[in-house]
């Protein structure tokens, strides 16, 4: 099925036209429009095209050919005269193939709707024989087999194209712009009024600047929006691309006045197109162009866009056979609960993914914290893992692999404790290159160097927040580190612990936030400040609603934060540059207590309570995708994640001590993981999205370490039924 064709512009590469150094240029004048007689009992003559042949092979006597297979949808030519049906009055001018009587037995006897026509779609197979035909004789082609192609072609009496066609396509490769678009009306796209013709005298050549040029463009008439205006849009600008090329400005002017101006939906196209008059020579216009010019394969991607304007049925779309199996494919795997491998997977049998593959059961117990653990962060390169909580600990944790009888399982030891926090740890984050590790503990700052385990000598001093941290990022490019406090405060640190600048907002807090991978864009959780000065000490408010502003409450900016003021759980995309909010929810209907950033940025997680999770899109603009239930968060934060290749899993802890694990394009849990013998407050899939891997913490004081199912014969490792618990590492 076609989807809507967007309409043209240049803000994206343009696919133009490829013709041959010895292409002769288009006949002018009434010839140009006339096309020589097609027979039934006769193809055209296929044109020659340096990297696709639309016409088919060349025949010998042998019955065999020279093409490379690609058939683009084309017949190799047409079938005898006996084979065509009259045409249908009032549809598109074109030849349709009788229908045969298939010669062998069918191979199954129920097929039984496969002997004629089945549009009710009543037997096994609930297609039309035709388009299944078609179908394989375009994959026979693109593959190369002709010669099988041939034989289906004379056995079922179909064709892969229709003469009218067929003859369109060759026009595109050949150049022949007039019969191309006289032939737009016999493959069913709508006529429109024929633009004035642009070939005849040459004309002088234009001024020497593009505002001359420019201004002798028309404006576009309004309504040129329907598939034929963009189909002749497309020739227009493809011819006069090459005249450019070829150096013939004079005929390029006249297409871009009476044709492209004509055809246009989109003014700043026009004019774009207009500028490359004034390109220097063949190489400055394919680079502003973005064009391969005519000896490249542009006219092959100007017939793949133009059947986005077509019938389907006129022209089959390109490597539909190829398409329609990966579209199954994929389509069995996003129903799979426990699918999680890069790979594409056999088409011989329906897919399907074991449980036993999924990290569902507890390999290790570390035990080295006396209190509850609130965080687990991996490094970026995945080797380690950093634990904190109310002991005011933090445990860095080596990851080593090892292989046994082919599979892979990962063992974890205690590499630092951290011990020198004045209270509890409730906020981390590692440096890119993975060397430095950033920990906050309520309003104080420490900067960790990982090899060492010891903390770095730094410019810290004393704290500039004047309320408890909330989080911790670094930019991705490790230049800074960004640190957000319920004091409504957002202050940016050089490496070494500097304040670079800081931001602070009127009556708005940053819960959560991630930098996004671009180094432009925060992605922040917010809510009206619940807290309010009095005298020189922040003490909570009984309202979580946002106070009135006055004028009497200028921002540091020396503006009204408006939009930070209206954010009641709100969630807000800020560009790092100027603090502007470029997109925002102004209320996500919930408490929301953390949210994590998928690994392409394009989702977010947020974690909401009562008891739900959900996920926005963050392109083109932010909107809701999916939310999970199943878990239970009502009195504490929670912090969820996403899993597995192309983040095909959500997790979450819970406080029933649980973990959940729900499969992205599902609603209910495909995994309900006990262990934990109290409230799990973090779940953390390593970032080697290929390993089975993730880790858990609670306010048991244990993390542990989530693989798969061992070999039924490997009893190295412990199941989460039957591991003990102590201090280290329990197996």
């Amino acid at each position: 099925m076609r989807g809507t064709r967007a309409p043209f512009s240049l803000s994206t590469p343009l696919a133009l036209p490829a013709v041959t150094p010895d292409t002769p240029a288009e006949p002018s004048g009434p010839a140009a429009t006339r096309r020589r007689p097609r027979s039934p009992s006769a193809s055209p003559k296929p044109a020659k095209h340096p990297r696709l042949s639309i016409m088919g092979p060349t025949r010998h006597a042998n019955g065999s050919s020279n093409s490379n297979g690609n058939s683009n949808g084309v017949a190799h030519g047409a079938a005898h005269p006996g084979d065509w049906a009259a045409e249908t009055p009032g549809e598109p001018s074109r030849l349709v193939p009788r229908r045969v009587k298939a010669d062998g037995a069918l191979m199954y006897e129920d097929d039984s709707a496969w002997v004629g026509d089945d549009p009710a779609g009543t037997g096994r197979m609930p297609v039309l024989r035709e388009e299944a035909v078609r179908i394989v004789l375009q994959a026979l082609k693109d593959m190369g087999y002709n010669q099988a192609a041939d034989t289906l072609e004379a056995e079922s009496g179909f064709v892969l194209a229709s003469r009218a066609s067929a003859d369109f396509q060759a026009a595109i490769l050949g150049g022949r712009w007039a019969e191309a678009i006289a032939l737009l009306a016999e493959i069913g796209v709508a006529p429109v009024p024929a633009p004035t013709p642009s070939d005849g005298p040459a004309e002088p050549q234009p001024a020497s600047s593009s505002s001359s040029a420019a201004s002798l463009c028309p404006p576009t008439p309004a309504g040129n929006d329907g598939p034929a205006y963009r189909a002749r849009f497309l020739i227009a600008q493809q011819k006069y691309l090459e005249y450019l090329e070829a150096g013939q400005q004079g005929k390029a002017l006249r297409v871009l006045r009476h044709e492209l101006a004509q055809s246009a939906s989109d003014s700043d196209a026009l004019h774009t197109l207009s500028s490359y008059m004034m390109c220097l020579d063949k190489a400055d216009l394919h680079e502003r162009a973005r064009w391969d010019g005519a000896a490249g394969g542009s006219r092959a991607a100007l017939l793949e866009q133009l059947q986005h304007h077509v019938s389907p049925g006129a022209i089959v779309p390109a490597r539909r056979l190829a398409t329609l199996l990966d579209h199954a494919r994929r389509h069995q795997q996003r129903g799979c609960m426990y699918h999680d491998a890069p790979e594409a997977g056999s088409l011989l049998a329906d897919h399907g993914c074991r449980a036993g593959q999924f990290p569902n059961t507890t390999t290790h117990i570390l035990g080295d914290h006396a209190d509850e653990v609130w965080r687990v962060e991996w490094s970026p390169d995945g080797a380690l893992l950093a634990s904190a909580g109310k002991d005011r600990r933090v445990v860095i944790w080596r990851i080593t692999e090892t292989a046994k009888d082919g599979h892979v399982r990962y063992d974890v030891e205690a590499l630092h404790h951290l011990d020198e926090h004045g209270a509890a740890v409730d906020a981390l984050a590692w440096s890119p290159d993975g060397k430095t590790l950033v920990t906050a503990s309520e309003k104080q700052l420490y900067i960790w160097d990982v090899a060492t385990g010891r903390r770095r000598h730094t410019q810290l001093g004393a704290s500039q927040h004047g309320d408890t941290i909330s989080t911790v990022q670094w930019r991705p490019d490790g230049s800074e580190f960004l640190v957000s406090s319920l004091d409504c405060k957002l202050i940016f640190y050089n490496p070494l612990g500097n304040v670079v600048r800081s931001w602070q907002f009127s009556s708005a807090q940053l819960i959560d936030f991630v930098v996004h991978p671009d180094n432009q864009r925060l992605v922040a959780l917010t809510t009206s400040l619940r807290r309010v000065p009095v005298g020189d000490k922040l003490k909570p408010t009984l309202s979580a609603r946002v106070q009135e502003v006055t004028e009497s409450m200028p921002t540091p900016n020396g503006y009204q934060d408006m939009t930070y003021l209206n954010m009641e759980h709100g969630l807000a995309v800020i560009r790092i540059a100027d603090r502007l909010i470029i997109d925002y929810m102004a209320d996500l209907g919930r408490d929301v207590t953390s949210l994590k950033l998928s690994a392409d940025g394009t989702k977010v997680l947020v974690s909401c309570a009562p008891d739900e999770i959900q996920v926005l899109g963050l392109e083109p603009g932010l909107h809701a995708l999916r939310s999970y239930r199943g878990h239970e968060q009502n009195r504490f934060l929670i912090r969820s994640c996403f899993g597995g290749t192309k983040d095909r899993f959500v997790l979450s802890g819970s406080e029933d001590g649980h973990v959940y694990v729900w499969q992205a394009g599902a609603s209910e849990p495909v995994e309900i993981l006990s262990g934990h013998m109290d409230t799990v407050n973090a779940v953390a899939w390593n970032p080697v999205a290929t390993r089975r891997l993730f880790v858990s913490c609670g306010d048991d004081g244990e993390v542990r370490v989530w693989q798969p199912p061992a070999p039924a014969d490997d009893d190295g490792y412990a199941d989460s039924a039957g591991a003990a618990e102590g201090d280290g590492i329990v197996l």
